[in-house]
């Protein structure tokens, strides 16, 4: 069980919390959308860790990423002219480059290219993948871009869908490696599915086994069957905010998701969902129904007073849980638990460890960080699933995620 105080140093990334310090520092983080960045169009406002910035695609085409705030009074750079690469601020007319540099000063009478070389300007470095903007928001240098095997893969063979949602970033993380609930939130589904993800509901008891990895670990969850196999659903958490998740049917070939929960606050998160696959192109009916959503599946169809859009009438025909897509039945559930979980009064059970095992990894990084250790990362590595089965009590290879293994 976590304490309060330990739960509180797992969620609160805004100001100087040691959690938001430790991830702004040491990980890059996908912020928003390539095509919503579009050359020569207005500003886009990012906000992450509580504070607030604007992304721009320049006349080069590569992407800015500035604070908010116009250094000179403060008025919103959201609003300001693309001029080539750089932003001309609407209120004086300050022109600020894509790397920092303030470049005109047109209200200042005295030297104004030496007063303008005096002024600072917050910038971050981006890097694009995925259609995605990544950006690093720590001081001094940078470490590795992310170089996931998805980063550089082509158009046709990865795309990318978001939403914010009203929810701590913990909270995001932990629903992307509970494997648990796979049978039993998302029961509508499994039992019209006659593929491997649809065999969870053949037993929704689930026990685990775990492989450490450098960049986190790798969790197989065990559901044995009736013939005397055993199902493992494997899925991996890579620190600090990435999971991986096995694909619905099995085979090499098939697509891959990785989720990744990105603070915006303390209490909010973006979720995002990369669909990739490195040898082929992606599934042309999924891409086509969720390539570039902002938000996702059209976003939460209500709120807390209307129990999200919740359709009583579809569960009454036969729906689990009154909601017309998988992904917001997980969305809905995770904002259900209110912005901050108090995990201090949570009751877990056996098939809760994989949950504990994130809380564990996160709560020794970031004490490590406080201590001067550098915390575990992957991202500079090319990760790809090297899936595992469950083999007389331990991990062993497999060809794919999903496997019926003799026992």
């Amino acid at each position: 069980m976590v304490t309060r105080e330990e739960n509180e140093l797992l969620c609160r990334v805004t100001g100087d919390a040691p959690m938001g310090r430790m991830l702004r520092q040491h990980y890059w983080l996908p912020a928003v959308l390539s095509v919503r960045v579009r050359k020569g169009e207005a500003p886009v406002r990012v906000k992450l860790f509580g504070r607030n910035f604007v992304a721009f695609r320049g006349a080069d085409g590569k992407v800015g990423f500035l604070d908010e705030a116009c250094p000179h009074r403060g008025a919103s750079l959201a609003l300001a002219r693309v001029e080539d690469c750089s932003l001309r601020c609407l209120f004086h007319g300050w022109k600020i480059g894509a790397s920092g540099e303030v470049l005109e000063v047109p209200n200042e009478p005295n030297s104004p290219k030496e007063f303008a070389k005096t002024i600072k300007v917050k910038h971050y470095p981006t890097r694009e993948g995925a259609g995605l903007v990544w950006v690093w928001l720590g001081e001094g240098n940078a470490p590795p871009a992310p170089d996931f095997e998805w980063m550089d893969l082509p158009p046709e063979q990865v795309y990318v869908a978001g939403i914010e949602l009203n929810a701590n970033w913990l909270q995001g993380v932990e629903a992307t490696i509970d494997s648990s609930h796979i049978a039993l939130l998302h029961q509508s589904w499994t039992t019209t599915s006659a593929t491997d993800f649809g065999a969870t509901r053949e037993n929704t008891a689930v026990n685990y086994e775990f492989e450490k990895k450098e960049y986190g670990f790798r969790a197989a969850a065990l559901r044995p069957a009736s013939d005397g196999s055993c199902l493992a659903r494997v899925t991996e958490f890579v620190m600090p905010y990435y999971g991986l998740i096995p694909p619905i049917y099995s085979g090499a070939q098939q697509d891959r998701t990785a989720i990744i929960a990105v603070p915006i606050d303390d209490e909010n998160l973006i979720q995002w969902y990369i669909y990739y696959n490195p040898e082929k192109p992606v599934d042309s009916w999924r891409k086509t129904q969720r390539a570039n959503q902002w938000p996702m599946a059209g976003g939460l169809p209500g709120d807390r007073s209307s129990n999200w859009g919740q359709n009583r009438q579809i569960m009454d025909a036969g729906n689990s849980t009154g909601f017309h897509e998988i992904v917001i039945e997980d969305f809905v559930v995770m904002v259900s638990m209110g912005p901050i979980v108090d995990r201090s009064q949570e009751y877990l059970c056996s098939a809760d460890q994989a949950i504990v095992r994130v809380r564990r990894q996160l709560l020794d990084e970031v004490r490590g960080f406080t201590n001067g250790k550098e915390p575990k990362s992957g991202q500079g590595e090319s990760m790809s699933y090297k899936d595992i089965r469950a083999v007389g009590g331990r991990l062993a290879s497999a060809s794919d995620d999903w496997r019926l293994i003799p026992r």
